[in-house]
């Protein structure tokens, strides 16, 4: 069906979208057709869904910072274009014909700096502002992709005339090198590094051959990773920018919180294989908060493989000289220890977890270990 809406779609776009012209400032957002205002109404009410439903990122500083990258981009649309951050481990964002856009926490946790997310910002918004949904929901209407649905967050679902006039799936290779583009454009307009634009979908595709994702996302998907990656990489070719802004340290900062969490989640749902990417293949762990290494030894542990008991030890251990105020890392080499028998180490662990962590919801478990230690 994916393959089928591009099919249909490339062949339609010609005879279909003449008429159809994209904004030119944010006040024609506010002079909208019949068919499009309905269109607008039923993306409203999926915005209104997320809000009550707690999917959204409970981050106000960083979807405030998202949202100011939004605004460089696209100055004269601030307040037309609002940015919201999902809470999904999926690499994926998207936009609604009605200028809603979602970045998920998966995607923005594996970013490396400010620019590979304006990258990203800046494509979404062109989607917007030259209708490309309302293109597509015209070119594809009398097809069975209007009966489709699927589920974006927990609960949640996308109605099929929503999803075809939504960016989630992709459009036509007309329309996505469009938004490369106008959204490479933007990138030099606001003085943004824009040989990070290939980088980021480069860095992309190698997570998601890697790790084998088939969710049929626009950013999960092999093809329009390749075409973004061919298509940026064009354009830094026949439009050199100059050397711009990168913004890798303000980014960090940002995001340093995020990737802990998404560590979590996933380890929480059985992906050490996405942990052990995150900060061993793809990634400088370096990047990462030294407190990473605790999810890089419990993923280690969950993995079990010939020599992963040692290397989960090695990371704990580093856990613990640079980050010791996180207590987990305590616990975790304590219980190593105690499985290894080696008493003295055990409890010591234990017993700085314990001083650190007093009202820890595990202490009987943990002062049951050291009674155990005691007796052997």
């Amino acid at each position: 069906m994916r393959w089928l809406l591009y099919i249909v779609a490339g062949l339609l776009v010609a005879c279909n979208n003449s008429a159809i012209k994209p904004f030119e400032d944010a006040n024609q957002t506010k002079r909208l057709s019949g068919e499009e205002s309905r269109l607008w109404h039923a993306a409203g009410e999926l915005d209104h869904s997320l809000e009550v439903s707690d999917n959204l990122y409970a981050d106000h500083k960083l979807q405030d910072y998202v949202q100011q990258v939004m605004d460089k981009l696209y100055p004269e649309y601030k307040g037309s274009i609002l940015v919201r951050v999902l809470d999904s481990p999926s690499l994926n964002a998207f936009a609604l014909p009605n200028g809603s856009i979602y970045m998920n926490t998966g995607l923005l946790a594996r970013l490396d700096n400010e620019a590979q997310m304006a990258t990203v910002l800046a494509h979404e918004g062109v989607h917007f502002i030259r209708k490309h949904g309302w293109q597509q929901r015209r070119n594809v209407e009398s097809y069975n992709v209007l009966s489709m649905g699927i589920t974006i967050a927990t609960g949640i679902p996308m109605i099929g005339e929503l999803m075809a006039a939504s960016s989630i799936y992709g459009f036509s290779r007309d329309l996505e090198r469009e938004a490369d583009a106008d959204g490479y454009n933007r990138l030099l307009n606001a003085g943004y590094d824009v040989s990070q634009a290939a980088i980021t979908f480069q860095y992309l595709l190698a997570e998601v051959e890697a790790l084998k994702i088939e969710e049929p996302y626009f950013f999960s998907s092999h093809p329009d990773l390749v075409e973004r990656i061919d298509s940026f990489t064009e354009l830094s070719t026949s439009m050199p920018g100059r050397q711009g802004y990168t913004g890798q340290t303000a980014y960090q900062k940002m995001v340093s919180g995020l990737r802990l969490k998404m560590l979590e989640d996933y380890l929480a749902i059985g992906k050490y294989q996405s942990v052990l990417l995150m900060l061993t293949v793809n990634s400088d762990v370096n990047r990462y908060p030294p407190e990473a290494r605790f999810y890089l030894g419990e993923a280690y542990r969950l993995r079990g493989e010939d020599g992963d008991s040692e290397r989960a030890e090695k990371a704990y251990q580093f856990a613990v000289t640079h980050a010791p105020h996180f207590v987990a890392s305590y616990r975790a080499l304590g219980i190593h220890h105690m499985k290894a028998k080696q008493t003295q180490k055990a409890e010591k662990m234990f017993s700085k977890y314990l001083r650190l962590a007093p009202d820890a919801p595990d202490r009987a478990y943990i002062e049951n270990y050291r009674a155990s230690l005691n007796r052997n």
